[in-house]
C-alpha cells in the first residue's frame, strides 16, 4: 500500500510514502530527485519578480509535480493587489505547463474562486479545516481538498466536511506538522468509516488522474 502526502514542508524519503514536497523561495538551490511542488506563497513575496523568474525555470522539470502553494491570504500583511498580481501568474504559469495547483487560501474562497473561473487544470486547496458550508463552493466546482492535521482530534464541523467531500475530490496531507501520513491516513479511514486499504486505493486513483508524475 503506497501512501500519498499531497503536500509536505518536511520531505523524508519512505519506499511506502510518496510525498510532494513544497518549496517556496530559493527555487534555485531546488534539488529535484523527487517530487516538488513550487509556488510564491502569500506570505512571502517581498522578493516576488526575481522569485518568480527563478520558480518560472524551475518548474519547467518533470518532477516539479505541481505550482503552490499559492493563492490568496486575508490575514497577512502582505499588500492585497500584490497577492492577486503573483497568483494569477503562477495559475498562467500551470496552465502553460499543464500542471496542477495547490492553494492556500484563508478567509478569501469567493475571491479564489472567482480568480479560478475558466482555469482547465486541477485544483487543490490544502489544509482544509473549514465547516462545510465555507467549502461547499469548492466541492461543487469539482476541485480538490486536501485534509491534514484537523483530522486528528476533529470536531463536528470537520467530520461533516470531510464526510461531505465526494472520495474522488480528496487527499491527504502532512503540511508542517512532523505528524506521519499514516496517522492521517488513519483517522480519515475512521472518520470515513472505511478501511485504510480503501482510502489509499482510492486517493491513488485520485493522484493517477491529477499528477503527471511516474516517479514512484
Amino acid at each position: 500500500m503506497t501512501y500519498i502526502d499531497v503536500h509536505t514542508h518536511f520531505y523524508k524519503p519512505s519506499p511506502v510514502i510518496l510525498s510532494i514536497e513544497n518549496i517556496h523561495h530559493h527555487f534555485q538551490d531546488v534539488s529535484t530527485d523527487h517530487a516538488i511542488s513550487v509556488g510564491l506563497h502569500p506570505w512571502y513575496l517581498n522578493n516576488a519578480e526575481n522569485e518568480m523568474n527563478a520558480l518560472t525555470a524551475l518548474a519547467q522539470q518533470p518532477n516539479i509535480a505541481a505550482i503552490g502553494e499559492c493563492g490568496l491570504d486575508k490575514l497577512v500583511k502582505t499588500d492585497w493587489n500584490t497577492q492577486v498580481k503573483f497568483f494569477e501568474q503562477q495559475l498562467q504559469l500551470a496552465t502553460y505547463l499543464n500542471k496542477p495547483v495547490i492553494i492556500h487560501c484563508v478567509k478569501a474562497f469567493s475571491e479564489v474562486l472567482f480568480i479560478l473561473k475558466g482555469i482547465t487544470v486541477p485544483v487543490i486547496f490544502h489544509g482544509i479545516n473549514n465547516k462545510l458550508s465555507i467549502v461547499q463552493p469548492v466541492i461543487e466546482q469539482g476541485y480538490y481538498l486536501s485534509f491534514g492535521k484537523s483530522l486528528l482530534y476533529p470536531g463536528a464541523a470537520i467530520i461533516q466536511t470531510l464526510n461531505a467531500v465526494p472520495a474522488s475530490q480528496l487527499f491527504l496531507e502532512t503540511d508542517d506538522t512532523g505528524i506521519s501520513i499514516k496517522e492521517i491516513y488513519k483517522s480519515a479511514a475512521e472518520i470515513r468509516n472505511i478501511t485504510e486499504n480503501e482510502i489509499a486505493l482510492q486517493l491513488q486513483k485520485n493522484f493517477d488522474s491529477v499528477f503527471n508524475y511516474a516517479g514512484y
